[in-house]
């Protein structure tokens, strides 16, 4: 282990197993000479499931904020959580840490405001949409630009995902990729992180907007934090 002002490693956060395989094909991608840290919990998922949509549970920014503190001192430069409805943890818990602690696809929805005013969002769960609404509208806020938000709104492909089914899955994301493309919004931001899965798929199918994932963007951008 690092002493403790070596901060040379990466931290992840997972909610879900689905990102730690991913997480490590884009380490070893974009970042291969640096070592990473995983930390699983499950019961974060569960705890937020069982919370009225839009609700982060006081629990989950606890065990946030513990995670935090104890990746910083496993020698963690940056902090990284791989789950989309954890924005509000992430602020919480980024205060008990002297490192920078980001969600995956922040970096994402930077660009996406900037660039975009009709943005479509692919989603397969109703939970994470007023969080990509608060990432989105509240960084729209700060350069004054009004932003459309289109959800796609299809749920069908979660339980198909829950149990493996991937492909069966992506065939779904990918054909409402192409109905919010004929909705005509600018781009598609892919609202929940491991959609990053999907990543040969979607440069595959050529799509006529910009798609957007926690993929090449959000690895280099790690990579940034780690080396101020």
């Amino acid at each position: 282990m690092c002493a403790k002002n070596q901060r040379n490693k990466v931290g992840f956060i997972h909610t879900t197993p689905a990102t730690i395989a991913m997480a490590e094909k884009f380490m070893k991608q974009y970042l291969p000479q640096t070592e990473f840290i995983h930390i699983y919990d499950g019961n974060v998922k569960i705890d937020n499931f069982n919370s009225p949509v839009g609700v982060t549970p006081k629990t989950n920014k606890l065990r946030y904020a513990n995670f935090a503190a104890q990746l910083e001192n496993a020698g963690c430069g940056v902090i990284v959580s791989c789950c989309s409805l954890m924005l509000r943890s992430v602020k919480y818990a980024s205060e008990v840490v002297n490192v920078p602690f980001i969600q995956l696809d922040a970096v994402i929805l930077d660009e996406v405001v900037n660039k975009y005013s009709r943005i479509g969002v692919i989603n397969t769960t109703e939970y994470v949409v007023p969080y990509v609404e608060e990432g989105i509208k509240s960084r729209a806020e700060k350069i004054n630009k009004e932003i459309e938000i289109t959800f796609s709104n299809n749920i069908t492909a979660l339980a198909l995902f829950n149990v493996g089914e991937f492909e069966k899955h992506d065939e779904i994301v990918l054909n409402d990729i192409k109905k919010l493309i004929e909705q005509g919004v600018d781009c598609v931001l892919m609202g929940q992180i491991p959609f990053a899965m999907m990543e040969d798929k979607i440069k595959s199918a050529k799509f006529k907007v910009p798609v957007f994932y926690a993929g090449e963007t959000a690895f280099k951008r790690i990579d940034e934090l780690l080396n101020q």
